[in-house]
């Protein structure tokens, strides 16, 4: 009988302690780090002329919030979600890029799927009610020949701590606005006066003559090309009105310099072009000799 008060007695020691245990995990999970991320924005998008500039740069705040009852001690990292890395656009085209943690100067993109831990970076503490204003950076690389639209990648940005737990995160999805633009310009054996390129066209004969020129258009998609002639298509004396009639040919495209003339491409990726030139000389005969001139102006407009 004695015996068995005394095993009542040890069970009952046990659960008291087995309740104590539990009210002890249940503070420490009531003093653990809690950690809210908050961002201005769900997006970061860049717009960018590639045109003007190879390289194409932004910024996104990140405001960390320690609503816990302990300290905080996170670092950033990235987690991309089975997606391959790069920036991509319905047309096709990827665009690469570089995520820093702009503070410690850490580089934080997801190759790989997910940033790689370096030793030795920078942690942020914060102590219970503390803020921090974290800024990480966008540095994406479209290089000169790429067409025209968005392209963006979504991915979550993570802060964990030295043990790898995720603390906080935040989708966020990463954007360039390739801008829709050309330009235009002239290669080949040119004279430059009062930065007016020209060429020689040697003594004036009737018929087709191909110049050692080259236009060349660079775009991000489609573009129109326009020719305009000061003199409507025709070489005028220098000190007298005498006028010789030409065309000109930009590659297979014949322009009618009466009046503006020109021509479209369509294109919905980048493009490269090259267009030789060559001018059809009027009748020259009975023509006052002396020099002729005119000059033709060619602009071009992305579509």
């Amino acid at each position: 009988m004695v015996s068995k008060m005394l095993t009542n007695q040890s069970a009952s020691h046990w659960i008291c302690a087995a309740v104590a245990a539990l009210i002890s995990t249940a503070g420490d999970a009531d003093a653990s780090c809690i950690l809210s991320v908050e961002t201005s924005q769900d997006q970061l998008v860049i717009r960018h002329n590639p045109l003007e500039g190879e390289v194409a740069y932004g910024t996104v705040e990140v405001n960390l919030v320690n609503r816990g009852e302990s300290e905080c001690i996170v670092r950033p990292s990235t987690l991309l979600r089975g997606e391959q890395m790069g920036l991509s656009s319905e047309t096709g085209g990827t665009i690469l890029y570089q995520l820093v943690d702009e503070k410690s100067r850490i580089d934080i993109t997801p190759r790989g799927g997910r940033s790689l831990d370096v030793p030795g970076g920078r942690s942020v503490r914060l102590k219970p009610g503390e803020r921090s204003l974290e800024v990480i950076s966008l540095t994406a690389f479209p290089g000169g020949m790429i067409g025209a639209g968005r392209y963006t990648q979504s991915l979550d940005l993570t802060f964990s701590s030295s043990d790898g737990a995720v603390q906080g995160t935040r989708p966020l999805t990463l954007g360039i606005d390739i801008a829709t633009a050309a330009l235009i310009g002239v290669k080949g054996e040119l004279s430059k006066s009062r930065a007016v390129a020209s060429v020689d066209l040697g003594e004036l004969s009737q018929g087709a003559k191909d110049l050692p020129l080259m236009v060349y258009v660079i775009s991000t998609g489609g573009y129109r090309v326009s020719a305009s002639s000061e003199n409507l298509g025709r070489l005028k004396h220098a000190d007298a009105p005498w006028f010789v009639n030409y065309r000109l040919r930009l590659g297979d495209r014949q322009l009618d310099l009466s009046a503006v003339d020109g021509f479209e491409v369509n294109s919905l990726r980048a493009r490269s072009d090259n267009y030789p030139v060559r001018i059809e000389i009027g009748d020259t005969a009975k023509k006052r000799a002396g020099v002729y001139t005119d000059t033709v102006t060619l602009t071009v407009a992305a579509l």
